[in-house]
C-alpha cells in the first residue's frame, strides 16, 4: 500500500470483521489456537498500518476481548480517526426484506453451503476453517430437509 501511494498510505481503510486474515504466528496461536482473541486482528493491523497519517480506519462488525493485540500506539502516533460500529440490523432488516421480496436481491446467490441442523457442529467446523469454500452457510431445520 505504501509503495502504491508513494509512501503516503491510503486515505481510508475499512476492516469488515469476518473477512478473516492470517497474521503473525503469535496472533494465530492466541486467536485460533487458544481462542483468547476475537475478531480478525491481522486485518485491523493492516488497516492501521496502511492508512496515511491523519487518515480514517473504519471497523464494522463484532470484536472480541480487549486483549486483541491492536497497535493502539500507531493509531495515536499517526493521529488516526477510528470509526467503529456494528451493522444496524434492526434499522436495515425491513428494507432488506423488501428488496428480497421484490426481487432486487437474491440471497440464494450468497449461500455456499446448506447444512442440516443436526450437523451444526460439522457445519461450524467447516465454516470457521473455511473448508470447501464455505463462506455463507445456512442451517436447515429438520422440517426443511424432509
Amino acid at each position: 500500500m505504501k509503495k502504491t501511494t508513494e509512501g503516503l498510505g491510503a486515505d481510508v481503510c475499512i476492516d469488515a470483521v469476518g473477512a478473516d486474515a492470517n497474521g503473525s504466528v503469535m496472533q494465530n496461536i492466541l486467536g485460533r489456537g487458544l481462542k483468547m482473541v476475537g475478531g480478525a486482528t491481522p486485518a485491523l493491523h493492516w488497516a492501521i498500518n496502511s492508512v496515511k497519517k491523519g487518515g480514517i480506519v473504519s471497523i464494522v462488525g463484532v470484536y472480541g476481548p480487549i486483549e486483541s493485540l491492536v497497535p493502539i500506539g500507531n493509531v495515536v502516533n499517526k493521529g488516526l480517526t477510528v470509526r467503529a460500529n456494528q451493522a444496524s440490523v434492526k434499522r436495515l432488516l425491513p428494507r432488506l426484506i423488501k428488496h428480497v421480496q421484490n426481487g432486487t436481491l437474491d440471497p440464494k446467490a450468497l449461500i455456499t453451503h446448506r447444512i442440516p441442523l443436526e450437523y451444526v457442529s460439522d457445519g461450524y467446523r467447516i465454516f470457521s476453517a473455511k473448508l470447501d469454500g464455505c463462506i455463507k452457510p445456512v442451517l436447515l431445520p429438520p422440517s426443511a430437509t424432509s
